[in-house]
């Protein structure tokens, strides 16, 4: 055993493939304002996709730059009455944890449930509307998602939906 300084932990990252939404600004009493949103990821077989909701704090400076953008998007067509963009994005979360509550309203309020919560770290790349608008440098430690090679997969099974997210770990020193 070494007499390092050094401590070692485990991160858990999370990379898919999912829509933006609930686009906010949070601010706390106490504390910095942040960007917050919703990402709902695509999980399960192209043909049968079921998805996963993630409430995520954006964390990474450049996510943060391109979830305002969205934020302007979203914003703009809603001044002129049309319908919301479908953001879908290549992302990486980190720090996931389960968050329990009460539902307020509804059939089932009352009920007890669990949203998941993550930190928004990384967009690899993004398109709204289909068209896409922005593709990250390619970074060695954040696998590359070939969505034009994963499209074509995809339309011949007629869904048009990328695959399953994956998960992933790494040991790393500070």
């Amino acid at each position: 055993m070494s007499n390092s300084t050094d401590n070692q932990f485990f991160d858990l990252h999370i990379t898919g493939v999912g829509y933006v939404n609930r686009i906010r600004k949070i601010t706390p009493k106490r504390g910095e304002a942040f960007w917050a949103c919703d990402i709902s990821a695509l999980n399960g077989p192209a043909n049968d996709v079921e998805y996963r909701r993630f409430d995520c704090r954006v964390s990474g400076a450049k996510a943060e730059k391109l979830v305002k953008k969205f934020a302007a998007t979203v914003a703009d067509r809603k001044e002129k009455g049309t319908n919301e963009p479908k953001i879908l994005i290549g992302f990486k979360l980190g720090d996931l944890y389960p968050d329990l509550f009460t539902r307020t309203k509804g059939d089932r309020a009352g009920e007890t449930a669990v949203s998941l919560k993550a930190r928004l770290l990384f967009v690899n790349w993004a398109k709204v509307d289909g068209d896409k608008v922005y593709e990250s440098p390619r970074r060695d430690e954040t696998p590359s998602i070939d969505i034009s090679a994963q499209a074509d997969d995809t339309a011949s099974q007629g869904t048009g939906v990328p695959a399953q997210p994956a998960v992933s770990g790494s040991l790393l020193q500070h």
